[in-house]
């Protein structure tokens, strides 16, 4: 269902509205990296959305790499969320969703995300690559050598801070 915004003479405001509503409202995520080279999207597509439901924020993100798209190089990637996550009882918790990598025409990478906590980005992470060696979180070269028509699709549920 699209959002519609409140109802006629609802003292709710758009925002608010989008907030409470369980709707799925887009949002334009950051691909970062956590050292070396920046990622950058060129022609590929990265859509986000999110939806607000009892006090939780869920979230997809999916990204399709396009003949401009680079990898970077060096640390692990992320991806901005629309809302910070609440601080955990210890720092070593984090909220853990799902992802999938496809590695197009080839093969698929099942795989988590997590938010840490009092995090403000999600990170993808796989527990084997394509040449078998143990997993880590996603980089250029991980899970497998990322390319043109390569994508994933990340899911996620945190509560916000």
């Amino acid at each position: 269902m699209p959002y519609t915004g409140p109802p006629a003479g609802s003292p709710i405001t758009d925002d608010r509205w989008a907030q409470i509503s369980g709707l799925w409202v887009p949002y334009t995520p950051t691909w970062t990296a956590t050292s070396g080279t920046a990622p950058s999207l060129g022609n590929g597509q990265l859509a986000a959305e999110y939806a607000m439901n009892g006090g939780q924020c869920s979230i997809r993100l999916g990204l399709i790499a396009g003949s401009g798209t680079t990898f970077g190089s060096g640390g692990a990637w992320q991806f901005s969320l629309p809302f910070p996550a609440i601080a955990l009882a210890a720092a070593n918790l984090q909220w853990i969703g799902s992802a999938i990598g496809t590695d197009a025409g080839q093969a698929y990478y099942a795989g988590s995300c997590r938010i840490f906590s009092g995090g403000t980005t999600v990170m993808c992470i796989s527990p084997i690559t394509a040449t078998g060696a143990a997993g880590g979180e996603w980089t250029a070269s991980r899970p497998f050598t990322w390319a043109t028509g390569d994508f994933f699709n990340i899911g996620i549920t945190y509560q916000p801070a």
